[in-house]
């Protein structure tokens, strides 16, 4: 079937593909010649949200001081379980301050405390080298009494200075290895390796840094431990040496803090003084005024009458005294006197008496604000270590608590805490030597302690006792 085309159909057809090939072209040409090109989105732009972090936000982890590992350092030991004291064996255990080549001291000591070797085991806390007269005399008196021992940071020294000499030879090890510990300020550590045997130095170096009695929940360290840090990722270093414990994030926000104050304070400063500077030039401005406008008066006044001449002057002149003296210039000035009166409070960690914390005990060190990360240090510009210990231990269970004895810290003398027993009581300084005595009694064991007096030995130099 064929359909025929009408020619008034045929002009529709055409002018409608007229119309949809302008149409077609008109939008074409309308899009290329868009001032621009980006799409059209349906939804506004969000604003950029921008967040900084301060130091003291950014993760922090503990790691490990840098020293030599010469010679495999051994980190822990476990004190033998025949060695604890019980009601059965009746045995004692003498734990014993820093020695540092303090012989005869040592040896009186252990006769105050009737020390029987059949009996009793003496264990040092280490630092049993160096200062004294007679390091290789304590070392040999200590193998000899089959002690158990701790490394502390005097054997640490000596040790890495024994390795440096065992690395040279003949005459070299005894001239440069001088010349070197003294750049180095080893000298000392130096001698003392020196005047020890091969067997000495061999026992030094099996000294664990931490020796563990779980039986008893109680470790032996010199220096301290960290809380919070398992025993087999304590730094070697931090325990033999630490003495305080210091918390970045709190001097981070505190450095900031002080930043931003010191800001305020410039930008407030400049503030005030353009403040000034606006108030002088109007004050200026106001003299200059006044001088012209009393010009004017006086010469009219004289042109008049001269007898009031010289009131209306006066009067001018008292005003403007009375004006500059209430200027809020002025006034301000003085609240800024008064704005630099200050009250400063000092706070201060009092010592009374051997065994008192050192802080407040209402003071809970874990709860203050950024105090959630502590790293150890050497020197005492932190919180002592063991108050943060004895915080720790009394917000855990009972059966995670765990004592610790230690030396090193002489300055701070014998302390006894809940949770931490310190016994440099700074003998090589002219003033005791003290042991603690632990025995068994019914359900535990129980301590006492004993200290004799030491005489301070003569230097005959700046890094050698005689």
């Amino acid at each position: 079937m064929v359909f025929m085309i009408g020619a008034a159909q045929r002009r529709f057809l055409v002018f409608a593909s007229t119309i949809f090939f302008v149409s077609s072209l008109y939008i074409c040409i309308s899009r290329l010649m868009a001032p621009t090109f980006e799409p059209v989105t349906v939804h506004p732009k969000q604003p950029e949200i921008h967040v900084e972090f301060s130091k003291a936000d950014l993760p922090m982890s503990y790691g490990n001081f840098a020293r030599p590992g010469y010679d495999g350092i051994n980190l822990m030991a476990q004190f033998p379980d025949e060695l604890i004291p019980t009601r059965e064996n009746g045995r004692r255990l003498i734990v014993v301050g820093d020695i540092h080549g303090m012989l005869d001291s040592l040896n009186e000591l252990l006769k105050r405390t009737n020390f029987d070797p059949t009996r009793d085991h003496l264990i040092s806390v280490g630092d049993t080298v160096n200062k004294g007269p007679k390091s290789a005399e304590v070392v040999q008196r200590l193998m000899e009494l089959g002690a158990s021992a701790v490394r502390g940071n005097h054997e640490d020294r000596v040790l890495v200075a024994w390795a440096g000499l065992t690395e040279q030879q003949g005459v070299e090890a005894y001239l440069d290895s001088d010349f070197a510990a003294a750049q180095r300020g080893e000298s000392l550590d130096l001698k003392t390796a020196r005047s020890l045997s091969e067997t000495q130095i061999q026992w030094l170096k099996n000294l664990p840094v931490i020796l563990t009695i779980e039986p008893m929940s109680l470790y032996i360290v010199h220096a301290g431990l960290v809380p919070g840090v398992p025993l087999p990722n304590q730094d070697p270093w931090a325990v033999m040496n630490m003495r305080s414990m210091r918390f970045p994030r709190a001097e981070f926000r505190e450095e900031e803090e002080t930043k931003r104050r010191k800001a305020e304070e410039k930008k407030k400063k400049e503030e005030e003084k353009k403040k000034q500077e606006e108030e002088e030039k109007k004050k200026k401005a106001k003299v200059t005024k006044s001088t012209t406008s009393a010009s004017t008066s006086t010469f009219t006044i004289k042109a008049q009458s001269t007898a009031g001449t010289l009131p209306a002057i006066d009067a001018h002149t008292d005003a403007h005294a009375d004006s500059h003296a209430d200027s809020p210039a002025n006034s301000h000035a003085d609240s800024r006197a008064d704005s630099h009166i200050e009250s400063h409070t000092d706070s201060h960690i009092g010592i009374s008496g051997s065994a008192a914390p050192e802080s407040s005990p209402e003071l809970d060190l874990l709860s203050q604000p950024d105090h959630d990360i502590w790293i150890p240090v050497d020197s005492r510009s932190g919180e002592p270590w063991a108050n943060i210990w004895n915080h720790v231990q009394k917000k855990i269970p009972s059966s995670q608590r765990r004592s610790i004895i230690y030396g090193h810290d002489a300055k701070r003398g014998f302390r006894e805490d809940s949770y931490t027993f310190g016994l440099d009581s700074g003998c090589v300084k002219g003033n005791a030597m003290t042991a603690l005595i632990i025995e068994a009694e019914s359900g535990g064991w129980n301590q006492t302690t004993v200290q004799v007096n030491c005489k301070e030995p003569k230097r005959t130099n700046a890094n050698w006792w005689q």
